[in-house]
This record gives C-alpha cells, sequence and structure tokens, in this order.
C-alpha cells in the first residue's frame, strides 16, 4: 500500500476530536526501521544541515519538547515523519505526492547542485544547496508551533524562502 494518511475532522469522530494518522510504504519492498523519539529543547541543536539537499537553516532559540519517529540509520537524514509537541500539536510530512508539468513550470523544484571542478581551478563552481524535504519538515516545524494554523504558516515561511526539492503532503493537528 502506498503511504496513505487519513484525517478524520471533529464532526467525523465520535467524541469530537479531530485525528490525523499514516502509514509508510515502501517502493522496493524493503522495510525501514524505525525509532520512536523525545527530543528535549536542549537537546534540539540551533543550526540545521539536511543530509540530502546540503541546505543550512538557523533555527528559533525556543523549542518546545516534542516526539518523532526518524529512521534508525541516519545515513539519509532524520525524516522525523510524524510527531506531537508539548503544546499538543501533532503533524505528519513524509506523505511523497506527485505533481505535473504545469505545477512544476510555476514553482519548480529547488534542487541541489553539486560542486563542479576543484576549489582554486579555473571553471570551479561553488554548490549550490537545494530546498527542504520530507527528510527535514518534521525537525523544522514540529518544535516550533503552538498550533496547526502556526505550523502551516511556518512551513508556508519556510518553502517561501528556500523552496522544496520534492512534493509532499503535510497535515498538521490540534484542538
Amino acid at each position: 500500500m502506498a503511504c496513505t494518511t487519513i484525517l478524520v475532522g471533529k464532526d467525523a469522530s465520535y467524541d469530537g476530536s479531530t485525528i490525523i494518522a499514516r502509514n509508510e510504504d515502501s517502493a522496493n519492498g524493503e522495510f525501514n526501521p524505525k525509532r520512536f523519539i523525545v527530543v528535549k529543547p536542549e537537546e534540539q541543536p540551533r543550526e540545521y544541515k539536511s543530509v540530502i539537499s546540503h541546505l543550512t537553516i538557523t533555527l528559533p532559540d525556543d523549542p518546545l519538547q516534542y516526539t518523532a519517529v526518524p529512521n534508525a540509520d541516519l545515513k539519509e537524514g532524520i525524516w522525523g515523519e510524524a510527531g506531537v509537541n508539548e503544546a499538543n500539536v501533532a503533524m505528519s510530512a513524509t506523505e511523497t505526492l506527485t505533481t505535473n508539468e504545469r505545477v512544476l513550470g510555476a514553482d519548480p523544484f529547488v534542487e541541489l547542485t553539486p560542486a563542479k571542478g576543484k576549489e582554486g581551478e579555473d571553471g570551479y563552481e561553488t554548490e549550490v544547496p537545494g530546498g527542504i524535504g520530507e527528510e527535514d519538515i518534521v525537525y523544522l516545524v514540529l518544535p516550533y508551533i503552538h498550533s496547526a494554523r502556526e505550523g502551516v504558516l511556518r512551513l508556508g515561511r519556510l518553502l517561501e524562502e528556500y523552496g522544496t526539492y520534492e512534493m509532499n503532503g503535510i497535515a498538521f493537528q490540534d484542538v
């Protein structure tokens, strides 16, 4: 089954709760081990560097405690996937989507451009980092929001500033 997100509004639940849920797929049939972690504010670094896009972002000084379900092997990045913060805001951020050429023509991906040549040599071109992606989103957003609306606004500001290198589905949930 492909990655699937389920959204339940307050009028669709028995007790008026809002609910988000998701599963994770595997394109090649391999299991990707995950961990469940609790990140305390003092453990959240103030600078983040994406493994995939090589983007470096300075983070705010006031993170909240949050949970996440990152990859057990961090060689491809954090991939926080989903979590809940101490303000009781939940999010899911690793559902890969697709788009079409018309959309990409208006809003293209921001992909990593590797350096060309060797530094100090003629024709050398420096690396240009890509945008943010599924690897990064929970880590960059969830510790800094107090409501689902704040999550949408923070993510929107990050996307305006840095762009993204892929399409993704993101869900926020609060009371």
